[in-house]
């Protein structure tokens, strides 16, 4: 903890739980240390400035089992998680989000920050302290991606099957909360409602994931003139890139390199091998970038974009097992 800034990750054990993920994994295992390596590596990037992450899981013992395996020493928190989510929900650990909520409402004193751990840092985090001393909560708005993806109309509906009082589509990322511990207190008991009603109409939000009920309970904290709320994505604290096709309009790689982190979720693999260079290197910036813009990387997203579903998913396999 430094200046009163702590980054927070969930890794969260659930075997024959997650599969349906940004990425192919032969087994739980893999997939777990798939995970494992993307904190090591945001822990190290974070150590290079001066903080560290705490991982917050259910299984501490499991987890020190595998940090043992790897030689790697991370802080670690066991928490009581409480919520009922029921086998095979769409991206099943992100509902856990709610009882780190709970947890992080309980530290008084600290501006605690939650990321996705499929994160770049590429530049110092000190900068958030203005908003700490602001007592400013940032989150981040990702209606940009959702909308043209899956249609207004769509979403809007979904979100008023929680909440029908919301007129306007407003979607924010899971990847990214920071905030005060009244901040958390307030997400944690929006996030609690809605979570329940998300599972009560499950047969009609099979397919959603946790941002549905994030985003109907921000809805309701952006409305709250008690406590003070702004995208990070809007001040260069935070954004999301996706390396592959996407529907939504998205800039240049360049472009990102103005934020302090950048969230990667089709690309955890990458950051995963990353860590074998752990001794050589403390920042992997140069490294992604270089890596997005060579021409295998632009050919495989170009060629992927024409190729049936089936080919790919083959071809994915044989590349990352």
């Amino acid at each position: 903890m430094k200046n009163n800034i702590c980054f927070f990750g969930l890794l969260h054990f659930k075997t024959n739980e997650n599969n349906n993920l940004n990425f192919n994994s032969i087994n739980d295992n893999q997939k777990f240390m798939i995970y494992l390596k993307n904190a090591i590596l945001l822990d190290k990037q974070l150590k290079f400035y001066g903080h560290k992450l705490i991982l917050i899981t259910n299984k501490k013992k499991y987890l020190n089992r595998l940090l043992k395996h790897l030689n790697y020493e991370i802080e670690s928190k066991l928490i009581n998680f409480k919520t009922i989510v029921p086998k095979k929900t769409h991206f099943y650990s992100c509902h856990f989000r709610v009882d780190i909520f709970r947890y992080l409402s309980t530290l008084k004193n600290v501006y605690s920050v939650l990321l996705d751990l499929d994160v770049l840092v590429l530049s110092n985090p000190e900068k958030i302290l203005y908003y700490q001393k602001k007592n400013i909560s940032l989150v981040n708005n990702i209606s940009q991606n959702v909308i043209p993806a899956y249609g207004r109309t769509k979403i809007l509906k979904k979100l008023k099957t929680l909440n029908p009082n919301i007129s306007k589509v407003v979607w924010y990322g899971g990847d990214f909360f920071a905030g005060n511990s009244y901040f958390y207190s307030l997400l944690y008991k929006k996030t609690k409602f809605y979570q329940k009603k998300f599972i009560e109409n499950i047969k009609d939000l099979y397919d959603q994931t946790d941002e549905l009920f994030m985003s109907a309970s921000l809805h309701d904290l952006t409305n709250n003139k008690s406590v003070k709320i702004r995208f990070g994505n809007n001040l260069n604290v935070f954004n999301r890139y996706w390396n592959t096709n996407v529907f939504h309009f998205q800039k240049k790689i360049d472009f990102y390199k103005r934020f302090i982190f950048l969230h990667l979720p089709a690309d955890k693999i990458f950051l995963s091998k990353c860590y074998d260079n752990l001794k050589q290197n403390q920042s992997y910036k140069e490294e992604y970038f270089d890596y997005v813009k060579d021409i295998k990387n632009v050919f495989r997203i170009k060629m992927a974009k024409y190729l049936p579903n089936k080919i790919k998913e083959k071809i994915k396999k044989i590349l990352y097992n």
